[in-house]
């Protein structure tokens, strides 16, 4: 379905209910506010590697501006910043107060953006396989080299550098499949790219024209709500460092880093018996903040 929020339509899916009858009365649920990654893509392969999730809490999906079903709107609004506040008013119209929001990959630069910009908005964020806006391309090539060898370093460092559409095809034929490090991650690499509505032009001008123009790290200092960060041990996209350095600048009380041993990218693919209960505990943990008076997350969390 689409959600007016104002200048721009989004298209929002829903999965699990959010209430659930139990004998003579209602069980209520967390919800989780899902944003998929790109630039470029839409949320159907976020839905398909969280579906598990479904089972405990209440997800809602949305494809940002730009993307997937949701209006195309204008180059102009192509940035970090306009992404934010659409989050932030997509949550006001869908009346979720203090949400949870999860980020994963590209998505977790908005979901920071989102966080630094508005900081009380959020009841809590997910950063799932993100850096959540600094990169590293030499440590990211040479993780692709040691898994993939010379030709996919190649690929990824000429993707990095050019930024056009031959390169990205070469980084998705040789690289996308070295991002989970489970059996069948081509094949599942494969239906991922077919089935997804892309949108390359969105993921050029991001990086061509707006990357270099806003840094979500700038905003760290206003982050003011509990912070779970989920990093694969050995994801090539964001590599370790980085995530622990993005870590070590958010509050200590109120933020916690669960490294995923075997885990590449596609940490919910690689590790879900670790990535899952991590998040269903830090979102049921915010839920009970918010019903307790006094307790900080990190007490609510023991």
């Amino acid at each position: 379905m689409q959600i007016n929020i104002g200048d721009v339509r989004l298209w929002v899916d829903v999965s699990g209910p959010s209430v659930l009858p139990e004998g003579d009365t209602t069980v209520d649920r967390s919800t989780i506010v899902a944003v998929h990654g790109g630039p470029g893509v839409d949320h159907i392969n976020m839905k398909a590697n969280l579906e598990p999730l479904a089972e405990h809490v209440q997800i809602v999906y949305y494809d940002q501006r730009g993307h997937g079903r949701s209006d195309r709107s204008s180059v102009e609004h192509w940035n970090l910043r306009t992404w934010a506040d659409d989050l932030r008013r997509l949550c006001d119209t869908l009346g979720l107060d203090k949400p949870v929001v999860l980020g994963t990959s590209f998505g977790g630069f908005v979901v920071l953006t989102y966080a630094g910009l508005f900081p009380d908005h959020p009841g809590g964020i997910i950063l799932g396989n993100t850096t959540g806006g600094r990169l590293d391309y030499e440590a990211s090539i040479e993780v692709y080299r040691r898994l993939g060898g010379d030709e996919a370093a190649a690929a990824a460092q000429r993707e990095f550098a050019e930024l056009t559409e031959e390169a990205g095809a070469e980084f998705d034929r040789l690289c996308s499949p070295l991002d989970s490090a489970r059996p069948g991650a081509e094949e599942h690499s494969r239906k991922e790219g077919s089935r997804s509505i892309t949108t390359r032009d969105v993921n050029l001008h991001y990086w061509r024209h707006e990357a270099s123009r806003f840094d979500p790290w700038s905003v760290l200092p206003n982050v003011a709500c509990p912070v779970l960060i989920l990093a694969g041990e050995d994801d090539p996209l964001c590599p370790l460092p980085t995530v622990e350095e993005l870590a070590s600048k958010l509050p200590p009380q109120t933020t916690r880093l669960v490294r995923l041993p075997q885990a590449r990218h596609a940490i919910f693919r690689d590790r879900p018996d670790l990535a899952f209960p991590a998040v269903v505990n830090f979102a049921r943990d915010v839920d009970r903040m918010r019903t307790l008076a006094g307790p900080t997350w990190s007490e609510c969390a023991e």
